[in-house]
């Protein structure tokens, strides 16, 4: 005759840091790290309860898996949706010439610039003779004057295409 045993249930049942990393997969090192960093509950002293410490590890591997995988997939989803929202604005700007490229912005300049230098380096030459016939510093200075604001009115006008 069979003697009567009171079943016990797993979720009462209690291992060595060894039995518990057999079952999760993990060394007995690991486990005992694990405890140390208050992941791995202890039941008592050298004792872990098998059902919640298994529990505990596979919610701190769901912790681990969604900040390193599922949150950074979300957050690079949402960063790529940004980026090709912002590159269809940009383009959708570029189209109605609202932007320019910086390369056409500065050969643009540099024409210019280029442009302001001639008219500014011809006004001399342009009044010597001129110059030469006035009697006084008064009449040389409202020459120069006149030309310079010549130069200058003819640098604002828009170019003809």
């Amino acid at each position: 005759m069979k003697k009567a045993t009171k079943a016990r249930s797993i979720a009462d049942t209690n291992v060595n840091a060894a039995e518990l990393g057999a079952v999760i997969g993990i060394s007995r090192a690991s486990t005992a790290n694990l405890a140390t960093d208050g992941i791995l509950p202890r039941a008592a002293r050298g004792e872990f309860n098998l059902a919640a410490c298994v529990q505990a590890y596979i919610q701190h591997k769901r912790t681990l898996a969604g900040s390193d995988k599922v949150g950074n997939l979300t957050v690079e989803r949402s960063r790529l949706a940004r980026a090709k929202a912002d590159k269809a604005e940009r383009d959708e700007r570029v189209e109605k010439g609202e932007l320019v490229p910086a390369v056409d912005i500065e050969a643009a300049w540099i024409a210019t610039a280029g442009m302001i230098r001639t008219r500014i380096l011809a006004v001399p030459k342009k009044i010597a003779s001129r110059v030469i016939s006035l009697k006084t510093a008064t009449e040389a200075e409202t020459l120069m004057g006149k030309e310079l604001n010549a130069a200058l009115a003819a640098l604002a006008e828009p170019p003809s295409h």
